[in-house]
């Protein structure tokens, strides 16, 4: 009687890997959003923000991740230690979205930007500068595309043995 219901069970919830059709693999109601929402096409431009501590690189991509801009505080004339500041971050995110307001990305065309995809990286002060400039005045024209923010820091874990710590005295 026990096996009659396991093998009932298993005729009602599993396929043969023979059967062509795999749509009856994911129940429809339970994984509906994961189906369509997370695993679908991304369609979105990519904002990625590379801020660490001695400069900032921020890149406009399309969707299919092919560079639009890209420009660290370095081409915009800041040198050696400048590189580093929260000051260069700033000015370098306001240029770059004036930039993108030039090209004409913004405006209703094929080629439009219709969402953005903000992509932090790294832990300098050029993260917290240019979430400030897209926040401010700077932004006004970015902001309403940005639909979703992810952090793609890299952690280390293991790796490497660190150097040996400086002792002085």
């Amino acid at each position: 009687m026990l096996s009659d219901t396991i093998d009932n069970v298993i005729a009602n919830n599993f396929q043969r890997a023979s059967d062509p059709d795999y749509r009856n693999i994911v129940p429809d109601a339970k994984y509906k959003n994961i189906a369509e929402g997370e695993w679908a096409a991304d369609n979105r431009h990519h904002l990625h923000i590379y801020a660490h501590k001695h400069n900032t690189h921020i890149t406009l991509s399309r969707p299919d991740r092919n560079p639009l801009i890209s420009l660290s505080c370095g081409n915009i004339g800041f040198k050696k230690a400048g590189r580093g500041t929260y000051d260069a971050a700033y000015q370098l995110a306001a240029f770059v979205m004036a930039r993108i307001q030039d090209k004409g990305f913004l405006m209703q065309s094929d080629e439009s930007i219709k969402e953005i995809e903000l992509v932090y990286r790294g832990f300098g002060q050029g993260r917290e500068a240019v979430t400030k400039a897209i926040l401010g005045s700077e932004g006004k024209n970015i902001r309403p595309l940005i639909k979703k923010l992810s952090d793609s820091t890299r952690l280390k874990f293991g790796g490497t043995r660190s150097k040996k710590p400086r002792r002085l005295g």
